[in-house]
């Protein structure tokens, strides 16, 4: 599991978010007050992110970054 601040890649997204594949982030919430989902900071535009806020992913989409 990853907590805040972890640097993890985009590797297996969901059909909605594969435009996501292969970006690198650090995970702004762990997901425990969300089932598991959890918002990724870094790999949308700053605006975007600002607007229309964080995407989420589960664990099994991503893997530490390298």
């Amino acid at each position: 599991m990853y907590r805040k601040g972890d640097r993890v890649t985009v590797t297996n997204p969901n059909p909605d978010n594969q435009r996501f594949r292969g970006r690198t982030g650090t995970v702004a919430d762990d997901g425990s007050k969300s089932g598991g989902l959890m918002a990724v900071k870094g790999i949308d535009g700053r605006l975007a992110e600002t607007v229309k806020g964080l995407p989420g992913f589960y664990p099994e989409e991503l893997s530490p970054a390298r």
